[in-house]
């Protein structure tokens, strides 16, 4: 084989025996560096501003910071090293590396293995964790709490199935100096026992993503719910949904590669599959954070775009000049006038009286309701004061 084919990209010229040539026809789209680096990159910046302004709020405005908050930053390392995984043979069969290239390959896929459980628990965890501060209802919450002990109990198991897949450790990346050493589950060298294990793991994966995902979408069918928070959740469900696409797509994925070819290469089959763990992820990590950003960031764009909003919802009121006319004799002394305002913040009684030093108007002419220079009640002089309710002002002369 040439030297150009050992350093070349994509589906190879000629298949050595034990590979099946039908597996590289066709480069998928993520085995290809530049795709891969530009997803991975995007989905990484998204995330963590998402995440980092999800800690502003709890720890500046609210004052509140939880557990939830610490968990929801665990989620990237796997995909730092994804990208740096793109320098390192990612993307190219494996009988084209050079063994120092071959190697650095899969101490790179160890790394990224064993982050994976502990970044899909942690994200979990922070969302079970977000669902408990929130959700009132007892049977919800025990449901909370048994996802929270069963989501924890899964990630310690695949963390250790991950992070011992050899022993020794080293055993993993170093194949051709090791070949005596224990390796069961990930670090399997049959293909039989090492397509097991990862379905295992994701099947379940995308199992407890389903469930914590539908935890809270009784909130959306509930007829109490508005219907700007109807919305909210659904734009919320959606990047859920997207999530569980990516999780569900993985194991399409992986039993399709895994069943149709015998053979594993790992620098071939891995790009996809840990492409779709790195986006349901950061998915997860910006469906944790965007509940806990909304609610601020709503109130900062109704201050932007709205100054003032008063709604009035009854007036009920007659403004009498200090010497009504002598058909008005049978009217009130005194007139309570009681305006009832509702806005989100207070309700009030506005009480406002009303007098006329000018002397009193001939009693053909005079109306209540229009202003003129007999009364002295002009259409920019009517103002509606808002004061402290104390009691009834009958009879008494307010400043």
């Amino acid at each position: 084989m040439a030297d150009s084919e050992l350093t070349t990209p994509g589906p190879p010229r000629t298949v050595p025996p034990g590979f099946d040539p039908a597996k590289y026809q066709a480069a998928p789209l993520l085995n290809q560096r530049s795709p891969l680096l530009a997803l991975t990159i995007f989905f990484i910046v998204f995330s963590w501003i998402c995440s980092l302004a999800r800690l502003y709020v709890r720890f500046i405005v609210q004052r509140a910071p939880g557990w939830d908050d610490f968990f929801i930053l665990s989620t990237t390392m796997g995909s730092v090293v994804l990208c740096i995984m793109t320098n390192l043979g990612l993307g190219r069969p494996m009988f084209t590396l050079t063994p120092p290239e071959l190697e650095a390959n899969l101490k790179a896929v160890y790394i990224t293995m064993a982050s994976y459980p502990l970044s899909s628990t942690f994200i979990k965890t922070a969302l079970l964790l977000q669902y408990l501060r929130v959700l009132t209802g007892p049977r919800i919450r025990m449901l909370c709490r048994l996802m929270l002990v069963l989501t924890v109990l899964l990630g310690i198991a695949f963390a250790i199935c991950s992070w011992f897949a050899c022993y020794p450790v080293h055993a993993f990346w170093q194949l051709d100096r090791q070949p005596d050493a224990f390796c069961w589950g990930f670090g399997s060298r049959e293909t039989t026992e090492f397509r097991h294990a990862i379905l295992a793991q994701v099947i379940s994966t995308a199992v407890a993503d389903f469930i914590v995902f539908v935890i809270p979408a009784r909130l959306y069918f509930q007829p109490s719910t508005p219907r700007a928070t109807r919305l909210s959740l659904l734009g919320l469900f959606s990047l859920g949904l997207c999530a569980n696409l990516c999780s569900v797509w993985r194991v399409v994925y992986i039993i399709r590669t895994t069943a149709i070819h015998n053979d594993f290469d790992p620098p071939w089959d891995n790009p996809m599959a840990m492409g779709l763990a790195s986006y349901e992820v950061h998915l997860a990590a910006v469906c944790a954070a965007l509940p806990v950003l909304w609610p601020v960031l709503r109130d900062t764009w109704n201050r932007i775009c709205v100054t003032r909003e008063v709604t009035v919802t009854h007036e009920d009121g007659v403004f009498v000049p200090k010497h009504p006319p002598a058909r008005m004799q049978h009217c009130v002394e005194t007139v309570d006038v009681d305006v009832e305002m509702q806005s989100t913040t207070s309700q009030r009684d506005l009480v406002r009286d009303h007098h006329d030093d000018k002397g009193p108007p001939q009693a053909e002419d005079w109306n209540p309701f229009v202003g003129d220079e007999r009364t002295g009640l002009g259409e920019s002089e009517t103002v509606v004061e808002a004061l402290k309710r104390r009691g009834w002002f009958r009879g008494r002369k307010m400043v």
